[in-house]
């Protein structure tokens, strides 16, 4: 005796049929689609198959992909043991979650978004605080004295940023 199961997956990027479809073919069932063309399209798969506990494992697979799939779709910026969660706005050295001001998020940010450029303090003040840099104050020097030492402390005395003499700071390389 033939039974037929039907699933249907409500997906939002149209990535997790294909691995559900690999996951279900490969356990004997066939799969037809019918799509209603939306974004969050509607997919019906429909298995021929006499064991529906392979349904459920594949979906189990599934889920893991998903979560996957979301983990990645993450807006995280990485260097070295570095990260910096653009959607949550955390940071952390080796898996150390770091406390930063708003300003010093937005010097890390700014950095991790172009890792091999040099930053002047101009460019560092207008593009982080938003408004003109008129004067030579020390008002840079400070915020990022201050976030190299939490970086530092968070790593065993890595550095992370470096001062480039004349020119500004840029992401210190790895130590060899």
């Amino acid at each position: 005796m033939q039974l037929n199961y039907k699933v249907f997956i409500i997906e939002e990027d149209g990535c997790m049929a294909e691995n559900i479809e690999a996951l279900l073919t490969q356990s004997g069932y066939v799969i037809n689609y019918a799509s209603t063309g939306l974004d969050g399209a509607k997919v019906e798969l429909l298995c021929a198959c006499e064991r529906p506990e392979a349904v459920d494992g594949a979906l189990e697979s599934a889920e893991r992909d998903i979560r996957h799939c979301r983990k990645s779709k993450m807006r995280i910026l990485t260097y070295r043991d570095l990260e910096l969660n653009l959607d949550t706005r955390e940071v952390t050295v080796r898996g150390v979650h770091i406390e930063l001001t708003s300003i010093e998020y937005g010097i890390l940010e700014l950095m991790l978004k172009s890792p091999s450029k040099i930053f002047s303090k101009t460019n560092i003040f207008e593009s982080v605080w938003g408004e003109k840099y008129f004067s030579e104050d020390n008002t840079v020097n400070v915020h990022m004295s201050n976030l190299r030492g939490k970086l530092r402390r968070a790593a065993d005395g890595q550095n992370y940023i470096q001062t480039v003499w004349g020119q500004g700071y840029r992401l210190a390389p790895e130590a060899a």
